[in-house]
């Protein structure tokens, strides 16, 4: 099916939960020239330039960064302290959305916010799930990733992880088992020093609640 309308488009997107999309999206979709649809992409005020090529629509939702972010490099997945921040275990404000991706990507800033990427070798991207339209690390992946990244500091993820261990939101056993898929010893003690200042018996034996 051939849209003519820019209105047409952006339903059409959104039905397909599609929220953000590149200008050859909707270049394909309308069957019109680049030049053309950038021109009325940029004067739609349902329309958020992300970075050059790429949009979200708004909608009546307003901009969600976390959608956006985990969709501008694909694959990719929101982690760190925006993910610290996703399931309520820190009290800190975020401003900067990490992303863990595949490849490199320069940082882009977006209604005051900016959105980062950190890029890691194939056999630690993993540890992450959809959620609606947004890719997201599990808690523990995103704490094994903040180890590994050394951000933010050891001490906002040993205030993340007392949070969740009290909420009964973690799974001590994945924690491990994804600290020893990371093939890293700095890691691995890390999660030992976390697991320790929370007084469980051991690494080895797990707790908190499986999820």
């Amino acid at each position: 099916m051939v849209y003519n309308k820019m209105q047409d488009i952006l339903e059409g997107l959104s039905s397909h939960g599609k929220a953000v999309f590149t200008l050859n999206d909707a270049a394909k979709i309308m069957n019109k020239p680049k030049k053309y649809v950038s021109k009325q992409l940029s004067s739609n005020r349902k329309v958020v330039r992300i970075e050059k090529g790429k949009y979200f629509i708004k909608a009546g939702k307003g901009i969600d960064l976390y959608e956006i972010s985990s969709q501008i490099v694909f694959p990719s997945y929101i982690s760190l302290f925006a993910a610290f921040q996703y399931y309520s275990i820190t009290d800190q404000i975020v401003t900067t959305f990490s992303v863990i991706s595949l490849k490199r990507h320069r940082p882009v800033t977006l209604d005051g916010n900016k959105i980062e990427f950190r890029s890691v070798q194939k056999e630690r991207f993993f540890g992450y799930t959809k959620v609606q339209n947004v890719y997201i690390a599990s808690i523990e992946k995103a704490i094994i990733d903040s180890l590994y990244l050394n951000l933010p500091a050891f001490s906002y993820v040993q205030e993340a992880f007392s949070t969740a261990t009290r909420r009964e939101t973690i799974n001590v056993e994945r924690l491990v088992e994804f600290a020893s898929r990371m093939n890293s010893e700095i890691v691995k003690k890390k999660v030992n020093l976390l697991i320790n200042s929370e007084n469980f018996p051991n690494s080895e034996s797990g707790g908190g609640k499986r999820r």
